[in-house]
């Protein structure tokens, strides 16, 4: 008996000794993802604090770029200076009562960057005592006044978060205060909700597991996260690799972004160890961030349609920094294939050294959004439908978005297009959307049904070189059936069934672009006059129908296929950001803005629209274009919208029928988009359902078949026939 107690005290010493060394090592593997300094050099260095707004930033995704580096020494300089006696920095409102940029999380925010710095070994800081005793002193300050957000979100999860992150990273000199204080905010972060909000809370719970060297605890918020990493179609990844939080809304800069950069870093630290992910878990965060995510990144910043309501100061290029640390960590694993991420996290943080390796088209049907990328141009398409939520305008943000996704089409070449111009914005000239003006300020409301579109029929359809999308728009009283073609070279924009049900309705328009005023604009005439518009001698004026045939301003061309009464406008434009982010009030601004948009006539109700976009011209080159056009428009009315350009030609039936081209004779007896691409044929509806196409060509006839989806999670998708 005394022989087999010894035994089973020998086993379970051993045990346990593995467990600790294990935990030991985790938490070790955590302060060396912790320190890592993410900017590859000073001047990114200096670019993430700014993007960071100095850790002040009301976008959890840009705040944490201050914590991404390792800060220079000034910075630290200036931190320690306004350090008073009792550890609080006197620049801090830590009473502020905001729900959004709350301000006390700065407190926290700031001891995190110096914690990293007292913790790598690499650091001229490591285990400084005077730095040592600063952080002490600032922890201890916080639990002694406990500040509390208006915002759960701050007190269940970003407070724990980073208070739990330098607890460890001080782990082997922490006090029993220090550790039961940390505790007492963790019992706030209990597991549970949904999407990244549960990702958040897990990962707060296995910092808590390190903390206190609970393996157990450690195990099941790593299984919690796991729940997480799976395709769904409720919030989370979807299946065509798109993120949705808050509803069936596309989350790729908020939400969608902080789930990839969270678990990436999580996969760093787990990596190697026993709790790591699996292979499988591997590839469908993978498939998130290179199939969706890093899609919507170009020339190193994220496209503005899908930033969510976080359209804020420097957002396009910090969530690109962003994506950019989480594929750091990705490629510091040792899972298959991971140094790719290595290759394209160059890509977004030296944008003018290394070209664009993502080329093609892809369609989020769970999303009601599209994309195409060439080497050197970037296009987005962002809808919305009954299916879908639009956008949104939480904690008082974003309350210009009314009309953000009725059929925004946004163009990008150099990628600074749209940079930090939103207070100048024109809200209701959102490029590629058709809108209107009433008289009454835009609509700001969060209230679901208010911000609907109570149209199904949103799609799209897409093959290696073309994206064909459609949107029946309708909503506050407007009809809009919008089709957009995109092809290597030319984007084709097609209106029709355009009209305003209320008599109040003084304007309606359908806006061609509205970026920053970047030099010259030329305006080319029906009749062959050039007109040259210098930024020196603004201009805002309306043009009647058959004056204007093209317009080129920023390397990229406009062409009306159709002779339609236009406006253009090249003015300052003022506006405040605190519309857009309630932290800036009252801080205006003032722009130079190029505007361009169709004019409708609003007391009818089938206007129409037909125009290219021509990325990457000359202004000669957009006059050949628009005297020599390479595209068709086949058809534009409310049965069928169609276009072909060179052996492709992409349709949309809004109702089954036939469509006649030169060489080609094309029938469906069903709704549906349809490319034809020599002999390929691709489809898709929103519908779902049974589609028989019948294909003439050249006097051969070909009748397909496509099994469209009809369940939830593959409604929309692009097929191929039987």
């Amino acid at each position: 008996m005394k022989r087999f107690f010894c035994v089973w005290i020998a086993v379970f010493s051993a045990v346990f000794c593995v467990q600790a060394s294990q935990l030991d090592e985790l938490r070790e593997a955590f302060i060396r993802a912790s320190v890592v300094n993410y900017a590859p050099d000073e001047q990114m260095v200096r670019q993430f604090i700014e993007y960071s707004d100095y850790g002040r930033a009301n976008d959890v995704l840009l705040l944490q770029l201050y914590m991404s580096v390792r800060l220079p020494d000034d910075e630290v300089a200036r931190l320690l200076e306004l350090l008073d006696e009792r550890g609080a920095w006197t620049d801090i409102n830590y009473a502020d009562q905001m729900r959004g940029r709350w301000q006390p999380t700065l407190h926290l925010t700031r001891l995190y960057a110096l914690a990293k710095l007292y913790a790598d070994p690499s650091s001229s800081y490591y285990k400084d005592m005077t730095l040592g005793r600063t952080i002490h002193q600032g922890l201890d300050y916080w639990l002694s006044l406990k500040p509390q957000s208006p915002n759960w979100w701050h007190n269940d999860i970003g407070v724990p978060k980073k208070f739990t992150a330098i607890l460890l990273m001080l782990y082997d000199e922490l006090t029993k205060a220090e550790i039961a204080g940390g505790l007492e905010l963790l019992e706030r972060s209990a597991f549970g909700m949904t999407g990244q909000n549960k990702v958040w809370l897990a990962g707060n719970n296995l910092m808590k597991g390190l903390l206190v060297g609970d393996e157990a605890l450690v195990a099941k918020a790593r299984n919690v996260m796991i729940e997480e990493i799976v395709l769904t179609a409720g919030e989370g990844i979807q299946p065509d690799w798109s993120f949705h939080q808050h509803g069936p809304q596309i989350q790729f800069g908020n939400y969608g972004l902080a789930y990839a950069e969270g678990l990436s870093f999580w996969f760093r630290v787990l990596d190697g160890s026993s709790y790591a992910f699996t292979v499988d878990h591997y590839r469908i965060l993978r498939g998130l961030m290179l199939e969706g995510i890093c899609w919507s990144v170009w020339q190193g910043t994220m496209d503005p349609s899908f930033c969510g309501r976080q359209v804020f100061i420097n957002a396009g290029r910090g969530k690109a920094c962003s994506l950019a640390v989480a594929m750091q960590n990705m490629a510091a694993t040792n899972y298959p294939g991971s140094r790719e991420f290595a290759c394209l996290a160059w890509e977004n943080l030296r944008p003018e050294r290394y070209q664009n390796s993502l080329c093609g088209t892809r369609y989020y049907w769970r999303s009601d959004c599209g994309i195409y990328r060439s080497r050197t141009w970037y296009a987005s398409i962002r809808m919305h439908s009954k299916r879908t939520v639009g956008f949104e305008m939480t904690n008082g943000e974003n309350r210009l978005a009314n009309f953000s996704a009725d059929g925004a089409l946004l163009l990008m070449q150099h990628g600074r297009e749209y940079d930090n111009i939103f207070a100048s914005w024109d809200w209701r000239r959102v490029p590629g959307t058709t809108a209107f003006d009433d008289g009454n300020p835009i609509k700001s409301s969060n209230v679901v049904a208010e911000k609907r579109n109570y149209s199904r029929w949103v799609g799209g359809v897409c093959s290696d070189k073309s994206l064909c999308t459609t949107m029946e728009l309708r909503r506050d009283s407007l009809h809009a059936i919008k089709s957009n073609f995109f092809f290597e070279n030319v984007v084709v924009a097609l209106g029709c069934g355009i009209g305003h049900e209320a008599s109040a309705c003084r304007e309606l328009f359908t806006t061609i672009d509205q970026t920053h005023l970047n030099g010259e604009v030329t305006v080319g005439s029906v009749s062959g006059n050039v007109r040259h518009i210098v930024p020196e001698v603004p201009v805002e004026e309306i043009l009647g129908p058959g004056t204007v045939s093209w317009v080129h301003h920023d390397n990229r061309g406009y062409v009306l296929l159709d002779e339609t009464q236009v406006e253009l406008s090249t003015i300052l434009q003022y506006g405040k950001w605190d519309w857009i982010d309630p932290f800036y009030k009252n801080f205006s601004q003032a722009m130079r803005v190029f505007k361009y948009a169709v004019r409708h006539n609003s007391s009818r109700k089938d206007n129409k629209y037909a125009y290219a976009l021509l990325p990457c011209r000359t202004a000669d080159q957009t006059a050949c274009f628009a005297a020599m056009p390479t595209i068709e428009v086949l058809r534009n009315d409310t049965l069928c919208q169609a276009v072909a350009y060179g052996k492709t030609l992409c349709a949309v039936f809004h109702q089954k029928g036939t469509l006649k081209a030169a060489e080609i004779t094309l029938k469906t007896d069903a709704p549906s988009l349809i490319i034809v691409e020599n002999e390929d044929v691709m489809a898709s509806s929103p519908k779902g359902g049974v589609l028989t196409v019948s294909l003439q060509h050249r006097g051969m006839t070909r009748v397909l078949r496509f099994d469209l989806p009809v369940d939830a999670e593959r409604l929309g998708a692009v097929v191929l026939p039987r």
